[in-house]
């Protein structure tokens, strides 16, 4: 028994190490709610890409891939517009959490606000807040989270709005609250 626990030690903190460093959890000092990450279905949106729109599509959105920092990699691009998306979750969830990484390209302030309207039918949209103040590092790309509290609903409009080049993003994730 003791000549194997030396061995022992260092494999359980490779364990311990890789479920802490791999998992994605969304738990927060303060913060009493417990997240758990929600696939999303589909995004759709009226507003095509504007770069490499063949090749780098909205599925990348939600692909669970983040780009390299700098210019193109896999970021999905529109220049010089504002896009509307909807998420389909494919059910009803309780969201407590949006993040959005994206980059900014032109000015740090790039994404100047991002407007938020909720559904439980994919038909009627409820405006539910607009949210502002993302300023991140110029060519790096960074998290923009949004804090819903707690919202019950299947699909999610997100409009944003830019401030100098367009918008570079790279995923969008729901963080579901579980009891």
């Amino acid at each position: 028994m003791n000549k194997f626990l030396p061995s022992i030690i260092p494999l359980a903190f490779v364990v311990l190490w890789s479920s802490v460093a791999l998992g994605q959890n969304r738990d927060r000092p303060g913060d009493s709610r417990k997240f758990k990450l929600s696939p999303v279905s589909q995004v759709s949106s009226p507003d095509k890409p504007t770069m490499d729109g063949r090749r780098l599509t909205m599925d990348l959105l939600i692909d669970g891939k983040l780009p390299k920092d700098g210019w193109r990699s896999t970021w999905t691009a529109w220049y010089k517009v504002n896009p509307t998306f909807t998420f389909d979750l494919g059910e009803e969830k309780r969201i407590g959490v949006v993040r959005v990484y994206f980059q900014p390209w032109d000015r740090g302030d790039e994404l100047a606000e991002i407007k938020v309207e909720v559904s439980r039918d994919g038909e009627r949209f409820l405006d539910f807040n607009e949210y502002e103040g993302f300023v991140a590092e110029r060519g790096k790309g960074a998290w923009a989270e949004i804090d819903l509290r707690a919202v019950k609903a299947r699909y999610f409009r997100l409009s944003p709005k830019f401030q100098g080049w367009g918008h570079l993003w790279g995923e969008v994730e729901f963080w579901e609250i579980v009891k």
